[in-house]
């Protein structure tokens, strides 16, 4: 009965290890270019002021981008950097459908300086309906341009 067993066990293992796989295979790596501007025009409704974007990255990960913060806190103005600390919503709009993210992190205050944030995949559209994932970005800023890297994973839960 033992070698009966076995002999029926190890199929359901095979399968068991090839599905793991499948779903590990479901996340793909991201990484990407994304440059960014300060605007006043172009927002979605209601905003007065934005970020607009273009993204430049693998696994589809190219198009426009946008971008508003909801809360921001400034540090201490005697400490050093200076940073403001922020959040809200960003969106990244493909042609295979559009991410949406939370976005959270921290500035140097003033137009040049250093940018550094999380991002939450939240929901998303088209190719991008129930995926989950995150991105770090990373980069400058001079003037109203940010340029940034994106890294991160998207993990594709159809």
């Amino acid at each position: 009965m033992n070698a009966v067993k076995s002999a029926l066990l190890i199929p359901l293992v095979i399968a068991s290890l090839a599905m793991g796989t499948a779903n590990a295979g479901q996340c793909k790596q991201i990484h990407a270019d994304l440059d960014e501007i300060s605007s006043t025009t172009g927002c979605n409704a209601g905003l007065s002021s934005c970020f607009l974007g273009e993204v430049d990255g693998n696994h589809g990960l190219r198009g426009t981008t946008h971008f508003a913060a909801d809360s921001a806190v400034q540090t201490s103005p005697s400490t050093s950097p200076n940073f403001i600390i922020y959040s809200g919503k960003f969106e990244y709009r493909t042609a295979r459908g559009t991410i949406h993210a939370r976005e959270t992190g921290a500035t140097t205050r003033g137009t040049e300086g250093v940018v550094t944030a999380y991002q939450e995949i939240v929901s998303g559209t088209g190719a991008f309906t129930n995926a989950t994932g995150y991105f770090f970005v990373s980069g400058h800023k001079t003037g109203g341009t940010v340029e940034t890297f994106v890294n991160g994973e998207i993990c594709n839960n159809h």
